[in-house]
């Protein structure tokens, strides 16, 4: 239940905050801050093994090992090298240039994300540790070890394929820039090549995929809730049942994108 009102509540600012005026973030998903879904699915899942604190109940081992993969990748993640070098240039050519309003995740103050896990997962050892004192459940097997690392790995499968397309594209514009100006700089090269408009692949093939995500997420949330569970697929070893399947998404996530 914490987590279905907590995650309302970031619902309902989110989407407040998103219609206001100059809130649109160009190039992410749903038009909100960057790393605004990775934040909401990240307070979501770890928010969950409060409803079986309350009950009492014995936190599944989905869910631990869910929150273990948010919580590090989350606190692994940074900037995109490419970022961080237009950015670079951008401050060495225009030093005088005003700097535009940074809008972080979920349109909350700089690391606020990272204090809401870190203390609901303070919180949830503190009460457990006073209260119900439920176990953990930690009943992987190698092949749960085998499945994670699987959905990682075919998650960084697409991003390479992504970046070769990408690759592709940029090297053709180079050769265009290069043909119209021999002595361009480099700078003005990177500079050209952002300026042009991304692939389908690169600008909404991404924003995709973490819409998806979070849908998967939410439903495998809510399946725990109501327990409901039921196997769709044997393969050798491994049976997949629906919400095991569907939290591996997460997997293929940050694959994806890490």
């Amino acid at each position: 239940m914490i987590t279905w009102i907590l995650g309302s509540i970031l619902i309902i600012w989110c989407l407040y905050k998103r219609f206001a005026k100059d809130a649109y973030v160009e190039g992410y998903p749903l038009g909100m801050p960057r790393g605004s879904i990775r934040a909401l699915i990240a307070i979501l899942v770890v928010a969950f093994p409060f409803s079986y604190l309350i009950g009492g109940q014995e936190i599944p081992s989905a869910v631990t090992s869910a929150i273990f993969i948010l919580v590090a990748f989350y606190f692994e993640a940074r900037k995109g090298k490419k970022e961080e070098l237009l950015e670079f240039i951008d401050d060495v050519r225009y030093p005088d240039k005003p700097k535009e309003k940074v809008i972080y995740p979920l349109y909350l103050p700089k690391f606020s994300v990272r204090i809401m896990l870190v203390s609901m997962l303070v919180l949830i050892l503190v009460i457990n540790a006073y209260g119900p004192n439920v176990p953990f459940e930690t009943t992987n097997t190698l092949e749960d070890i085998l499945m994670i690392i699987s959905f990682f790995i075919l998650g960084s499968i697409f991003k390479k394929i992504v970046n070769i397309q990408e690759d592709k594209r940029s090297k053709r514009l180079i050769n265009m820039k290069l043909a119209e100006d021999s002595s361009i700089s480099n700078e003005r090269v990177i500079e050209y090549i952002s300026s042009q408009d991304k692939s389908w692949l690169k600008k909404k093939g991404r924003n995709c995929h973490s819409i998806i995500t979070l849908i998967a997420i939410i439903i495998a949330l809510i399946l725990y809730t109501i327990e409901i569970d039921y196997e769709i697929l044997t393969l050798l070893f491994y049976a997949f049942t629906l919400r095991t399947t569907l939290f591996l998404f997460i997997n293929i996530y940050y694959g994806f994108r890490d």
